[in-house]
């Protein structure tokens, strides 16, 4: 996913495109019943900002991206928010076909950039920077590593307390391809999709560790942001420069895909048109990283050309 991330970053560099943004003179709700979307809890606050900043009737649900593209491939919803690409025959669950059989065309519109980060809580002043092996004999369930002093004699001699995401998110799809290959990841850790309980989690435990989006970090509040901090992995922040420029190693994109048959209603038209002109200057205030400029020109001329199905650069 990262190379695919680095490649679509080079092509969109090397592309010029011209897109036309469409005025929004309509009533964004005049269908007279609401959007809904559901899928990914890294997305969800993206898309609720959208919804309620242009003021659309949208009902938004978090639940994770696959468990998100069950319903959205059966039919039951207008958007799914996805923090990773639509799986296809290379997975578990082959969504593209599952989406196939339903008869459900979509169109897969990137949003956005985020950095999947490890976080820890601030008095823990050991494990600042972890390398993606010390991550992989963390998480991985054939490792023996329980302790942190497994990873580093002069690290404390006491057990690693691991919080994630749930079955069903994509964020702990991506986490492990990305972190663990072709292992299999341990089965003792408590999990939520609720990100300010899976900061919470960490922010009461000097032991804990956990992984999350870049926004979901960043937007956690109160006392619990306090608490928090990021670990750098193989010696890179997760910043928007290293991110962009595919250094940070747990970077991917994310998406929303809309119904084809969704889209033909006046709202939720109007939803995904404000949404793709709007993304760019938006994801800065919901703490996620902007795609190239060329990126969202040729999304918008995408969905404005009917373009539906996959985008092969996010599948490589």
């Amino acid at each position: 996913m990262r190379k695919a991330i680095i490649a679509a970053v080079a092509a969109a560099t090397a592309l010029s495109l011209s897109a036309c943004s469409n005025s929004q003179d309509a009533d964004n709700n005049a269908d007279g019943e609401a959007i809904t979307v559901t899928g990914s809890s890294t997305v969800e606050p993206i898309t609720r900002y959208i919804a309620n900043r242009y003021d659309f009737d949208a009902q938004i649900e978090g639940i994770g991206s696959t468990d998100g593209f069950d319903k959205f491939c059966a039919g039951e919803a207008d958007i799914n928010d996805a923090s990773v690409a639509i799986p296809g025959s290379e997975s578990a669950v082959d969504y593209q076909a599952k989406c196939a059989d339903g008869g459900v065309d979509f169109f897969e519109l990137p949003v956005g950039l985020d950095a999947i980060t490890i976080v820890k809580h601030t008095d823990n002043d050991w494990a600042t920077d972890l390398t993606v092996e010390q991550l992989h004999d963390i998480w991985s369930k054939e490792s023996t590593v329980t302790k942190w002093s497994d990873i580093d004699p002069s690290w404390p001699d006491e057990e690693i307390n691991l919080y994630g995401r749930p079955d069903g998110s994509g964020t702990l799809g991506v986490f492990e391809e990305l972190v663990l290959g072709s292992d299999t990841i341990r089965d003792d850790y408590q999990s939520s999709d609720d990100i300010q309980e899976l900061s919470s989690w960490v922010a009461d435990d000097v032991n804990g560790l956990s992984f999350m989006g870049i926004g979901n970090y960043l937007a956690t509040e109160g006392e619990v942001r306090n608490k928090i901090d990021n670990v750098l992995v193989d010696g890179v922040t997760p910043t928007a420069d290293e991110t962009k420029n595919g250094n940070y190693p747990l970077s991917r994109p994310l998406f929303i895909y809309v119904n084809a048959e969704s889209a033909k209603k006046d709202n939720v038209d109007e939803f995904v048109t404000t949404y793709l002109d709007n993304a760019e200057a938006v994801m800065p205030r919901v703490y996620f990283y902007q795609l190239p400029e060329e990126v969202y020109g040729a999304t918008k001329q995408r969905y404005a050309d009917g373009t539906t199905g996959i985008d092969e650069q996010w599948h490589s």
